[in-house]
């Protein structure tokens, strides 16, 4: 699992270093040879969309994101283990419709041979980046699940107290 945790994170960096690299060319482009970069916006927007993705996977993995924890916090036992059930159940529903219809918008794109306006790549290239990251997050949030729900059977006793298992 480690291997595929430094994978993700390996990517998020070296997309934001590639994002970084070509909007600083462009503004170079701009103001030194007074020439924009055409292609810039277009693989600027494949590798944002992308990196969210795998940003939102990384969240989810290090419990980063937003929650409504005033009701969690308050429920013990089998009510906190059904609410974690059920937020999970009601994720991977979400996630799963995502890639359903990211895969048919990607199947749509090949089959009409879309391509994008300047750099003349296949739009399927930018659209797999949905049915792809659903599938990341679902991955993400099932382990991260299975994590908080082992972690729910630890004496309530030890948790009140401050004292880790």
């Amino acid at each position: 699992m480690k291997i595929f945790d430094y994978i993700e994170e390996s990517l998020i960096a070296l997309s934001l270093i590639v994002m970084v690299a070509i909007n600083f060319g462009n503004v170079l482009s701009r103001y030194i040879l007074h020439a924009s970069w055409s292609f810039s916006e277009e693989l600027m927007v494949i590798l944002f969309v992308y990196n969210s993705f795998l940003a939102a996977s990384l969240a989810y993995r290090r419990g980063a994101h937003l929650g409504f924890t005033m009701l969690t916090d308050t429920l013990h036992g089998s009510s906190k283990k059904a609410v974690v059930v059920f937020s999970t159940v009601l994720t991977l529903v979400l996630m799963a419709l995502l890639a359903w219809y990211g895969a048919e918008m990607v199947g749509g794109q090949m089959e009409y041979n879309q391509r994008t306006p300047a750099l003349g790549l296949p739009e399927s290239l930018a659209g797999m980046s949905v049915p792809l990251g659903a599938l990341l997050i679902s991955f993400r949030v099932i382990q991260t699940s299975i994590r908080e729900f082992a972690g729910l059977r630890e004496p309530l006793v030890k948790k009140e107290r401050g004292i880790e298992p």
